[in-house]
């Protein structure tokens, strides 16, 4: 078959293409009119080079697989491009405004020991449930949150809006639209549990409302207020976390919103109230079928990590 040439011409001599051809180097199209290509081989070219303007890596878009939720989320291939060029395995990468983690991921992945560094509970909360997809085998430090209940107590008292992000995140929630400031409407997060199946049998993902109160003051009209959020929201349930016990008249207002029929067949109160202290005991609100994918979105733990030892976030 006889094939023409380019509108230039042939990028090479008659003597060069019949030794690509003896090596098995070129391909040859299907129709005369196609064009005539050589074979390249990545062991044997570096590639194109990358310049300054990188327009080959896609933002992390509404619908993205990595996608977690945070405002000003990263792209994962972004931070390991900038880490891989500047920077060998083993070496030390700092973030010192890490947000949701992705720098810290990227070195993870790669091979790099790692330090970030965030002033905010909901940064910090992001970077534990990101992280959390290397399983235990992953050993690193967390310095900065409480550890017991009077460092808890604290944080409730000077800073009520950081403690709401990291009760909810202890929880097992996520703060409302993903902690961006604007009214509340009552609600500070949710937490997604699996609920009961529709008529084609797929099961739907249910949220239970997450209401914080940081001070002291608490009583059972804002349990009420809680109550109606959860019948203006259609919510199956509400979580209602206080610093200090409730009283009696809390617990009274809290029983009269009656039970949820989880899927699991088990039976949960639908208004619940929860405390710091229950917190430090080991216990968590009850929830049926927890899901704790629902709202941050992991991307796929695609193997490799370092070893990382007992670096600080």
């Amino acid at each position: 078959m006889t094939y023409k040439h380019h509108s230039n011409g042939w990028s090479c001599n008659r003597e060069r293409m019949r030794q690509y051809d003896t090596e098995g180097r070129l391909h040859f199209p299907s129709s005369p009119d196609g064009a005539l290509r050589l074979k390249m081989f990545e062991d044997e070219s570096r590639g194109e080079r990358i310049q300054n303007l990188w327009a080959d890596i896609p933002p992390v878009g509404a619908q993205a697989a990595e996608r977690l939720g945070y405002p000003t989320q990263k792209p994962l291939a972004l931070l390991e491009r900038i880490i891989a060029a500047s920077s060998n395995p083993g070496d030390l990468v700092l973030d010192p405004f890490c947000g949701c983690g992705t720098a810290v991921d990227a070195a993870q992945k790669l091979g790099r020991r790692w330090i970030g560094i965030d002033i905010t509970h909901l940064a910090i909360g992001a970077i534990e449930k990101r992280m959390a997809r290397y399983g235990d085998g992953l050993d690193y430090e967390v310095i900065g949150v409480p550890k017991d209940l009077p460092s808890a107590e604290k944080l409730a008292a000077e800073q009520p809006h950081q403690f709401q992000y990291w009760i909810t995140h202890k929880i097992d929630g996520v703060p409302y639209q993903s902690g961006r400031k604007g009214p509340d409407r009552g609600i500070d997060g949710f937490v997604y549990f699996t609920g009961h199946a529709d008529e084609r049998g797929v099961r739907k993902t249910e949220a239970a409302i997450v209401s914080v109160k940081a001070g002291r003051n608490v009583g059972p009209a804002m349990v009420r207020d809680l109550k109606g959020t959860m019948e203006r929201e259609r919510a199956p349930m509400a979580i209602f976390v206080c610093v200090i016990l409730p009283t009696r008249e809390m617990e009274r207002e809290a029983a009269a919103a009656g039970v949820y029929e989880g899927a699991d067949g088990r039976t949960y109160p639908r208004l619940q109230l929860f405390t710091l202290a229950e917190l430090f005991q080991g216990k968590r609100p009850a929830i049926p079928l927890l899901d704790r994918d629902a709202a941050w979105k992991r991307a796929r733990a695609e193997g490799g990590g370092g070893n990382q030892g007992r670096l600080a976030v």
